[in-house]
């Protein structure tokens, strides 16, 4: 199947965050831009790649990426605030929480990630925290619970970590920078993290294709 002339292709997130990007997230496409956050140089310019663990939310957000932002919306925050406007479904939003737990003087809440971007936000990936989203609860930290479960120890490290430096007055890119380096280290230290320039990196001898066809590749749709 073929959205805009480009192949979906469901691939392995947690692969690709072990191994090259950490940021990557559900769905992405090419980007160069050197003026963008982590840009995807790495996809074929003629695929979309979504994280095959999300695929029953493939056509909603399908049509996320596909969205047009008017010109005359400039900033980042804006767009969102757009496309929450134009793609959010009406309530009543359905129960999404799964289980709670305290951690420390933080309440982490394991919630179905599916509800929330369909009703509340359709940005929210994997886990966020109160500093960041507005309805999270203060001294909250949401997990996706239906994320691959490898990846949730590194999701909560990862919110932990940023929000105590956003609570000592980093800037959200500033903690968010920090916090994904703190979190390559981490998949490292338990090892399942591998990255270009580590000695011991998985891919080195391959070529680029062939890491994109035999490794990252589930299957074309």
């Amino acid at each position: 199947m073929k959205k805009n002339k480009k192949k979906i292709i469901f691939v392995d997130g947690f692969k690709i965050r072990n191994t090259l990007d950490v940021n990557f997230g559900i769905i992405h496409q090419y980007s160069s831009k050197i003026n963008e956050y982590t840009p995807k140089f790495y996809i074929p310019k003629r695929e979309i790649w979504f994280d095959y663990i999300f695929k029953k939310e493939l056509d909603f957000l399908i049509k996320i990426e596909k969205a047009q932002i008017p010109k005359e919306i400039k900033s980042y925050s804006e767009a969102r605030d757009y496309i929450r406007k134009n793609f959010c479904l009406p309530g009543p939003i359905p129960e999404f929480i799964l289980k709670k737990e305290k951690h420390n003087d933080l309440t982490i809440s394991y919630i179905d990630g599916s509800i929330i971007r369909k009703y509340i936000d359709p940005e929210f990936i994997f886990g966020g925290h109160d500093l960041v989203y507005s309805y999270i609860p203060k001294k909250g930290i949401w997990i996706d619970g239906f994320m691959d479960k490898r990846e949730i120890f590194y999701v909560l490290f990862h919110e932990e970590a940023e929000r105590k430096l956003m609570e000592i007055g980093k800037s959200y890119d500033i903690a968010h920078e920090y916090a994904s380096d703190f979190e390559r280290e981490m998949r490292r230290s338990k090892g399942s993290g591998f990255y270009p320039g580590d000695v011991n990196y998985l891919f080195r001898n391959l070529k680029t294709k062939k890491i994109i066809k035999k490794i990252y590749v589930i299957k074309k749709k």
